[in-house]
């Protein structure tokens, strides 16, 4: 083909460099989800929360309840989609310290959801999450890990500037029909 002649087409030179610039693209989004949790909006009806923390929580300490070494804290769960969901929560940590098993009480008519669980469509409720085998029994940095219907996993965080124990006036986070539902869990 010579310089006079026109050009048919798109050259694989055109193609090649396409290829190119387009690889790197494409290798990195198909690793975030494996990088990175996914960020929930809870003004955002299409990616809302499912979980809420309060921030408060009580520790659970030594023999006193079925939970030993253990926390209950203040969350909320909420779905407001059209269909259940399943939430797993799949980690929770107090300053990096994993906190042990978990489960769920909804406050509202101590109902106990075992890990995974299901929130009906359209459904809210304050519930406490309580842990178990604590290694320690410090304040700080709260973060839950979990998946929504087994899709990538989301984050929660709150800072827990106090956790008294749960046995007295001192825990406020919960009032005295709360901390029956949860002794009682």
């Amino acid at each position: 083909m010579s310089e006079n002649e026109p050009s048919v087409g798109i050259s694989r030179r055109t193609v090649t460099k396409a290829m190119a610039w387009a690889m790197p693209a494409v290798a990195v989004a198909a690793t975030v989800p494996f990088a990175a949790a996914s960020v929930c909006n809870d003004y955002n009806p299409e990616n809302p929360c499912p979980i809420s923390l309060a921030g408060v929580g009580c520790k659970l300490p030594g023999n006193s309840q079925s939970l030993y070494k253990g926390y209950a804290f203040r969350l909320t769960v909420s779905n407001p989609t059209g269909s259940p969901i399943t939430i797993n929560i799949t980690s929770a940590t107090l300053d990096g310290a994993n906190l042990g098993g978990v489960e769920v009480v909804n406050l509202a008519d101590g109902s106990i959801k075992t890990n995974p669980f299901t929130v009906p469509a359209h459904t809210t409720y304050v519930a406490a999450l309580l842990t178990v085998n604590a290694p320690n029994s410090s304040n700080g940095a709260l973060s839950i890990t979990y998946t929504v219907n087994g899709g990538a996993p989301q984050v929660a965080n709150a800072t827990v500037a106090s956790a008294p124990p749960i046995q007295g006036a001192s825990c406020s986070a919960f009032n005295s029909t709360e901390k029956a539902y949860i002794a009682a869990a």
